[in-house]
């Protein structure tokens, strides 16, 4: 299902807010009809824009206008006393997907909807500057875009209703004659109602991540298929109502990390493989738990407050003998955020020790077998850094602009995405889709290594049939797991020079 659903989207970012109605009818009389509730689900993927290691926005409403008029129907934007603002990190979510929002929206059938769009902000990598951060000033030309509905969107009660947006970032981040970003953006949307196919449900959210704030262990939503449920928090650094879901598990979940709902306790950072069913429920595949975290110091036995650390290492700091000591982390998300002392698109160093845990995501593929320590951190992974995090008071009692300084307990490599044109054909196998491929990545900071990505009969290929239908400078979106090679090597039969960055597939995106 995941080739054939992501091969259907068009280029550039698509979001896509997917509505679970599961309402009904009191009665026949009007003001006994309970609204419909829907499920919103940002897919945002397809990112043109390389150097810009943070693109934000931050939706404040979403009003859909009726077929024949009258008063819209509001979605994000639902009662004064709860005006939500989330934001969204379009960088991070390059073929990826999460939820935006969960809330109701009357049965209907709508023409129009309105998006309430506040810049937060946009971010590129510069490395002639100390620190390597470039915030632009943004500008947005339409505050209020108007996305048409054609055809029409249609909720129904009682079943689950599905709606793509679909963000075409080519024309929404707008560059100059040098193909440099200005810091201005253009929201161009369009929109799709999606149905389940063959039973098989709506979408997979193959890369989820948040925090848990609650679990059941037991199914409260009558359906004995499930095994029982988690409250998962997503988007942490969203201003307010950051969307919180009911993930539930099945006998055939793959736990990891811990070994049932009684030990996933709150605070839990989490990644999750999941899907969206036929009957708007979200089912966990793979729940992966990576560390509890105490976000505000003082709590439980941590002197010094933890989260998770979500970025992209810019520069590392090895010994004599070429071991790393300590590395910059751009903080791209905080899992929970600390607004008071956890300031996004800024460099954090971190101090590694003896007992930090180097781990690769399960999420992520491992077919050749490779392994992830100290030596194996490269310039432009992303990773997932859990530990301590101080920010270095200043002398004068004011806030400190010193680097906030880490101190892991564990550091996780992350499924990712590396946008670039292909460089060559290393080896093709027989079956067309098994073999390697030199990447040359355009972003800058993924430019200090060679980039061998390897495939197998795994790897999923979108909107290209295999490695022979690769051509010279062909625009590719790779998505796997990166892990630097000092020593070089032969990884799934290929060999690959010494400093190199070695990347197993799960998808190869043809843009």
């Amino acid at each position: 299902m995941r080739g054939t659903y992501k091969a259907t989207l068009a280029k550039g970012f698509a979001a896509a807010l997917i509505a679970a109605v599961l309402g009904g009818c009191g009665s026949n009389s009007p003001q006994n009809i309970k609204p419909a509730t829907a499920s919103l689900i940002t897919i945002i993927q397809d990112a043109p824009v390389c150097d810009a290691i943070s693109a934000s926005l931050t939706l404040t409403g979403l009003n859909f206008t009726p077929i024949g008029g009258g008063f819209p129907a509001g979605y994000l934007t639902t009662t004064p006393a709860f005006a939500p603002s989330i934001r969204v990190n379009l960088q991070l979510l390059r073929d990826f997907n999460t939820v935006l929002y969960i809330a109701p929206v009357n049965a209907g059938s709508y023409q129009q909807a309105t998006m309430n769009v506040e810049l937060a902000q946009i971010a590129t990598y510069q490395p002639g500057q100390n620190p390597p951060v470039s915030l632009l000033t943004t500008t947005l030309t339409q505050p209020k875009p108007i996305i048409n509905l054609n055809p029409p969107l249609v909720i129904t009660a009682g079943q689950p209703n599905v709606l793509l947006l679909d963000f075409n970032a080519q024309q929404m981040l707008q560059t100059d004659a040098t193909g440099q970003l200005t810091g201005t953006v253009n929201p161009v949307v369009n929109a799709t109602q999606l149905t389940a196919t063959n039973g098989n449900g709506f979408v997979e959210l193959d890369d989820l991540s948040g925090f848990v704030r609650s679990t059941t262990p037991i199914s409260a939503s009558g359906t004995p298929l499930f095994t029982g449920s988690f409250l998962m928090q997503l988007l942490g650094p969203s201003v307010s109502g950051n969307p919180a879901l009911t993930m539930n598990l099945t006998a055939n979940t793959e736990l990891i990390g811990f070994v049932d709902l009684p030990h996933l306790l709150p605070d839990s950072y989490v990644e999750v493989d999941a899907s969206l069913d036929s009957q708007g429920n979200f089912v966990g595949n793979k729940v992966e738990f990576q560390a509890v975290e105490h976000p505000f110091a003082g709590i439980g036995a941590e002197a010094t407050p933890s989260t998770a650390l979500i970025g992209t290492v810019t520069a590392i700091t090895t010994d004599q003998t070429g071991y790393p000591t300590q590395f910059n982390l751009w903080i791209r998300d905080a899992e929970p955020q600390d607004t008071a002392n956890i300031t996004l698109d800024s460099i954090f160093q971190v101090n590694l020790n003896s007992g930090t845990l180097f781990q690769i995501s399960a999420l992520g593929p491992n077919f050749a077998n490779l392994s992830f320590g100290p030596q194996n951190l490269g310039v432009g992974q992303e990773i997932v850094v859990h530990g301590a995090y101080t920010k270095v008071p200043s002398s004068t009692g004011t806030k400190s602009n010193l680097p906030v300084t880490v101190s892991p307990s564990a550091i996780f490599l992350k499924l990712q995405s590396i946008q670039g044109s292909l460089g060559s054909v290393v080896t093709a196998g027989s079956d067309g889709v098994t073999g390697a491929f030199v990447l040359n990545p355009c972003s800058t900071l993924q430019q200090q290594a060679p980039v061998y990505v390897l495939t197998n009969n795994q790897t999923n290929f979108v909107k290209v049939t295999g490695l022979g239908a690769l051509t010279p400078q062909m625009n590719l979106l790779v998505k796997g797991m990166p892990y630097y090679e000092p020593q070089g090597g032969v990884f799934n039969g290929v060999t690959v020079p010494p400093g190199t960055l070695v990347v197993q597939a799960k998808q190869v995106h043809q843009l």
